[in-house]
């Protein structure tokens, strides 16, 4: 019997949350077994249709190795490819116009990380733990069962976040998480500031 090492997996698909359900699966490659590959993290490139900073953190995010977008994947896949295969990572042009916004043109100023850090100071533990899983794209069923609440309570609390951060949207609220700098934080270490400010909203009578 024959196998063969797959090195670069590449998926098209038609949005960006499309690709990025299929990458929280438990096994994305799980099916290749069936096939007699081998399997070992092959690097993965997505193509997809439209692309917004936020997909493109996510992607990143979840260890996407190649971002290109379906229109003009044919100019492109050749050398990210190649790119991914050597362990690099490949982005095409809007998604690394992207990173060159925020990271080449400084966005995140000594100013911009404090206020951010300041609105998120105004949440309560809870609500914290809410815009991390906002931040990190959870859908509310799945913030629901994380936290062992209900989906219910869950868009109270998402109200509460984006009225105290002033936003309108879920792509808002996770840039101030951003721009604060705390999305690589584990969710279970929260500031002590959260945790007072949760146990004083417990000892309110209200529930977190």
């Amino acid at each position: 019997m024959r196998t063969a090492r797959l090195d670069v997996l590449v998926s098209s698909h038609a949005s960006a949350d499309e690709a990025l359900a299929t990458l929280r699966l438990p096994k994305a490659t799980a099916g290749l077994r069936a096939t007699n590959v081998a399997a070992r993290n092959p690097a993965h490139v997505v193509l997809v249709d439209h692309l917004s900073e936020h997909a493109t953190r996510m992607l990143l995010y979840h260890g996407v190795r190649g971002i290109l977008l379906r229109g003009n994947s044919v100019r492109h896949l050749s050398w990210a490819v190649r790119a991914t295969a050597a362990g690099t990572v490949a982005l095409g042009p809007v998604a690394a116009q992207f990173l060159v916004d925020q990271y080449v043109r400084p966005g995140r100023t000594a100013d911009a990380v404090a206020a951010a850090r300041g609105m998120l100071e105004k949440l309560t533990f809870r609500e914290r733990e809410i815009v991390q899983l906002l931040a990190d794209g959870v859908s509310n069923p799945a913030m629901a069962k994380t936290l062992g609440i209900s989906t219910h309570t869950v868009k109270d609390h998402i109200r509460g976040v984006y009225t105290k951060l002033g936003v309108d949207n879920r792509v808002q609220a996770s840039r101030i998480v951003w721009q604060a700098q705390v999305h690589t934080q584990p969710r279970h270490t929260a500031p002590s500031m959260g945790r007072r400010r949760g146990a004083e909203h417990c000892a309110g009578g209200q529930s977190p």
